[in-house]
């Protein structure tokens, strides 16, 4: 396969990945990827040959394969521990809080929804599901993570997205930039009415031992749930809870760096 094939194969699972569970027809494929219908089809009817992509017979629509789930079994666990070790993490803030936490992952310049949980307050804020993709500067996790980044890459990112952004996104650009300096300062992001009217999201950043950041987590309610006389506390909550998780990671992958045996001595957290 070559190098042109490739990137038009992996452009069409990310397509793929976009569209969840209600999948692409042909014709959406083709604009993903910029090809003529025939090429298409034969790079679709080859990435289905390997189970990478499926086709539902009767809406004539794609969506990713089951291999793809097989692959991510067999996948390094850096991502597999994360979701791991940020699950208690997200329950405990959920009954704490009472309202909606989400745990999203960095996957290039996307947020991937790993986890979410939903506390006892009865009117929910599920502005995402988990395997949904937006762009990085979408939502209050990928924001906390934009915080984090050196502002020459985080432009970067920023300019890359910047179309996709306008329809994921309520939030101008503007608006923002002026959150991620917000989060630089305070150390936690704030999304406003940035993806849903009338919800407000508070998140942290996760980071790896390399002190780079992987995810975020974050709550999510109705304003009326969080005032600005509760930013404060709820983002001392997800601090807490971060320390919590990247310790736990810690504790899993500093064997596998340093290559001592899993039977040595590792501090839990």
């Amino acid at each position: 396969m070559g190098l042109q094939t490739l990137d038009r194969a992996v452009a069409v699972l990310r397509a793929l990945g976009h569209a969840g569970e209600a999948g692409l027809r042909l014709v959406d494929l083709q604009q993903a990827a910029g090809l003529a219908k025939p090429t298409m089809h034969r790079l679709a009817t080859a990435l289905a040959a390997h189970g990478l992509v499926a086709l539902d017979p009767e809406t004539r629509r794609y969506r990713l394969g089951h291999e793809l789930a097989i692959l991510g079994w067999s996948v390094a666990h850096r991502e597999q521990d994360l979701r791991t070790a940020a699950m208690h993490s997200a329950t405990v803030l959920a009954d704490e809080t009472g309202d909606t936490v989400f745990v999203v992952v960095r996957s290039g310049l996307d947020s991937v929804c790993i986890e979410r949980h939903t506390g006892a307050y009865p009117i929910k804020a599920l502005t995402v599901e988990i395997g949904t993709r937006r762009a990085l500067c979408v939502g209050a996790g990928g924001l906390a993570m934009l915080a984090c980044l050196p502002e020459a890459e985080c432009d970067s990112i920023l300019e890359a997205v910047a179309e996709r952004a306008k329809t994921q996104s309520r939030a101008t650009p503007a608006q923002i930039r002026a959150a991620i300096r917000a989060a630089r300062k305070s150390g936690y992001s704030v999304s406003e009415n940035f993806v849903t009217e009338g919800v407000r999201a508070v998140s942290v950043a996760i980071r790896d031992y390399r002190g780079h950041p992987i995810a975020a987590i974050g709550v999510a309610a109705i304003q009326p749930r969080i005032p600005a006389s509760r930013i404060a506390a709820l983002a001392k909550s997800l601090e807490r809870e971060r320390r919590m998780i990247e310790s736990r990671l810690l504790a899993v992958q500093a064997p596998r760096r340093t290559g001592k045996k899993a039977g040595g001595k590792a501090r839990r957290p």
